[in-house]
């Protein structure tokens, strides 16, 4: 009989990790870390994580024997790049090199979670091929993680995600549940207008996720996103007209008016283009509005 393959979610409290800790507990056995929001899940062993205490990383490995390890630390919130570059830095970037060094006696597949603001913004519909040369700091971190992963681990996956959306996992709010609650209270939310993402449901990711787990491929970067490419702005709109809430309490960020403003602004393009995960994966990436019906279905289970 086939042993049960041990996956270690690194950041499992956090809006990515907890929902791949949900999903992936039916089939495998699964351990999860957390940090600021420490939290229990049904049918997953937690542990208390500090990313920069190398003999308790070691000790942690050592006692799950992960076959899979997903490090899914840090913000992944437009916008809400660690005001302390070092603690960034730290969480992004230098939490999984030590990770990757600690684990790898045991050589497991690691998965580690980008971003697409890896690319400057310049044209969009990014391929993996492009060259990263990012301006923003998350981008600047997660390149950094990127680049330490693929130079140390034989075994690696590098996943790179537009803006995802979904529910909270009942312990800590997801951007999306940040925006509800504001338009259900009658909030103004201002929000760029030149700022476009292929933004994509996590649900999605983590399907994907679970279908890398399973294969042979390594060494390799793929791209995750949706088929519809809006604003930050053009998103909440849309979210606002689905769900029932006033439009109008979404409007276009108000920009300081100086010389330099005057001229034309700059837009910028983080839309990623997924078609090598479809043909490899067979995945089946969403327009916005399909995106929705799945919140609508509340096809989430919280804790």
């Amino acid at each position: 009989m086939a042993r049960t393959k041990a996956i270690l979610i690194v950041g499992g409290s956090g809006f990515v990790g907890s929902h791949l800790a949900l999903h992936l507990r039916e089939g495998y056995k699964v351990f999860a870390t957390t940090y600021t929001h420490r939290m229990l899940i049904p049918g997953v062993t937690v542990y208390p994580l500090a990313i920069d205490n190398r003999d308790w990383m070691k000790r942690m490995i050592y006692n799950t024997q992960p076959d899979v390890v997903i490090y899914a630390v840090g913000s992944h919130t437009i916008g809400r790049e660690e005001a302390d570059k070092r603690k960034a830095e730290s969480a992004h970037a230098g939490g999984a090199v030590t990770l990757c060094d600690v684990a790898d006696i045991m050589q497991p597949k690691f998965i580690y979670l980008s971003h697409c603001q890896v690319f400057d913004g310049e044209k969009g519909n990014f391929h993996e091929g492009d060259s990263a040369l990012p301006t923003t700091d998350l981008g600047k971190v997660k390149i950094q993680g990127e680049n330490f992963i693929k130079g140390r681990s034989l075994n690696h996956l590098i996943v790179r995600s537009s803006p995802l959306f979904g529910r909270g996992n009942g312990r800590n709010f997801s951007p999306l549940d940040r925006l509800r609650i504001s338009l259900d209270r009658g909030q103004r939310v201002e929000l760029p207008t030149n700022e476009y993402y292929s933004y994509a449901p996590i649900y999605g990711l983590v399907e994907m996720i679970s279908r890398l787990i399973e294969t042979n491929i390594r060494n390799k970067i793929f791209h995750y996103g949706g088929l519809t490419k809006v604003s930050q702005y053009e998103f909440a709109r849309g979210f606002a007209k689905r769900f029932g809430f006033d439009q109008k309490l979404v409007q276009p960020l108000r920009q300081e008016t100086t010389a330099a403003s005057k001229a034309k602004p700059i837009v910028l393009d983080y839309s990623l283009n997924c078609t090598n995960a479809v043909q490899t994966l067979k995945i089946k990436p969403l327009l916005l509005e399909q995106g929705f019906d799945l919140i609508e279905k509340k096809l989430v289970t919280h804790l």
